[in-house]
């Protein structure tokens, strides 16, 4: 027979977090609290709260929660480890990939860097924030599928004003790189893009041309009126949606002279490779809060209390709440099953294949890429620990492995037995 779950965890003495080992002689602290403990400690009393019952649950939701309490456990997978010297073995479990796990959120965002800074071009960039009026977040808190628009809108935004640079010369196409965050500092529910653009563009003769000057009156209402004629034009003409949204359009317009607010902040390095890379650690696999701003939990009151700093005051505020509500906080914020977070447009776009050409001139001159970084050399690079180096000096060698299966079976290898 094929090894089991079981069989793994009564033959071998190992923690449930993949990278316990590196951990502990880090100093790892596993008394402190994580958003994985806390789900798991309160999920099932928090699936019976009257409030969550009554209001359900999408779909996306069950399974990705699942799969974040799962992570680094048996029940996500493993594979065994044993050195041939001493025989002592070594159980290293699966992490989850799921999009709400913070610890597999580090690592996507790594990979991410490498692998869109190898395709990118060396050349400056300028970081932009787009964001909305607070009476617009409701809309897409109730019909997700409008945050497609605001990617929309700040495209077309985009071109409008490269367009408007250019004036009637030849048209210069920059690279995009967008990123939408749903969230605040606070956890409320705040969609807004944050962007990375060049500086400059190609234009139909492939040449590349730096832009230094960006009108941001023209860039802010643009953005405004781009994305409520959107929003606007999504209902029916003859619905009462359409007619109360255009009343709201005519007040935000009113409200909003110079536009909404599209935030620049300075990057510290603008320059290509590093800002690019610098850029995708920081915002794309962000999680919804970092664990590090949790003080304090207590699984038996069930409260938990955390911290943010201030967007316009950069005051530290301290929160203390009960632990469901934090929950559904965090959960207010899984993206819908297969929703792109992060999109490419111009000449980074899949699909434009006109600079494609030139692209593949360029890029090798800018230095080979550096190579994705699996389970062992991440360790290596994070914490300086070899995970398959074992005490007695010698290299452990892989001998087993247990998948369980999407269908509800296992998957097993075919050594161990």
């Amino acid at each position: 027979m094929p090894i089991r779950q079981e069989t793994a965890k009564s033959h071998f003495s190992i923690a449930n977090k993949s990278f316990d080992n590196a951990w502990r002689l880090q100093r790892y602290d596993s008394t402190k609290p994580t958003i994985q403990k806390i789900f798991t400690d309160q999920w099932s009393d928090f699936l019976k709260d009257p409030q969550v019952a009554h209001n359900g649950f999408r779909d996306v939701t069950l399974k990705e929660v699942q799969k974040m309490m799962d992570c680094g456990t048996f029940e996500c997978g493993f594979e065994i480890y044993e050195c041939l010297a001493c025989h002592t073995t070594s159980v290293v479990c699966y992490t989850c990939k799921s999009r709400f796990c913070s610890s597999c959120g580090v690592r996507y965002a790594k990979e991410r860097a490498l692998g869109i800074s190898a395709n990118a071009l060396d050349v400056p960039y300028r970081h932009l924030v787009f964001t909305i009026d607070e009476e617009l977040r409701e809309y897409f808190l109730r019909d997700r599928e409008m945050l497609h628009l605001l990617f929309s809108a700040v495209k077309d935004t985009l071109f409008y004003v490269f367009d408007k640079i250019n004036g009637k010369k030849d048209t210069f196409t920059p690279g995009i790189i967008m990123v939408l965050h749903t969230f605040g500092r606070a956890l409320n529910w705040n969609p807004h893009i944050h962007c990375l653009i060049t500086e400059g563009g190609m234009n139909s003769k492939h040449i590349y041309k730096n832009i230094n000057f960006i009108n941001y009156e023209s860039l802010r209402k643009s953005f405004m009126r781009t994305l409520l004629y959107k929003m606007r034009d999504s209902y029916d003409v003859n619905s009462r949606e359409y007619k109360n949204f255009k009343k709201l359009i005519s007040k935000l317009y009113r409200e909003h002279k110079k536009g909404f607010y599209v935030y620049a902040p300075p990057l510290e390095n603008r320059k290509g490779k590093d800002a690019i890379i610098n850029y995708i650690l920081r915002y794309t696999g962000r999680p919804v809060m970092a664990q590090s701003r949790i003080i304090h939990y207590n699984k038996d009151k069930k409260t938990i209390k955390y911290y943010y700093e201030d967007h316009k005051t950069n005051e530290r505020i301290e929160v203390e709440e009960h632990v469901f509500l934090f929950m559904k906080k965090l959960l207010l914020h899984i993206p819908e099953q297969q929703f792109k977070m992060i999109r490419y447009y111009g000449i980074y776009a899949t699909c434009n294949h006109s600079h494609k050409e030139k692209m593949r001139v360029l890029l090798p001159r800018l230095g080979k890429a550096k190579e994705r970084v699996y389970y062992r050399g991440d360790l290596i690079e994070t914490f300086g620990v070899d995970p398959f180096l074992c005490t007695c000096g010698h290299y452990m060698e892989f001998i087993d492995y247990y998948v369980p299966s999407s269908k509800g079976g296992d998957k097993n290898g075919p050594i161990y037995s």
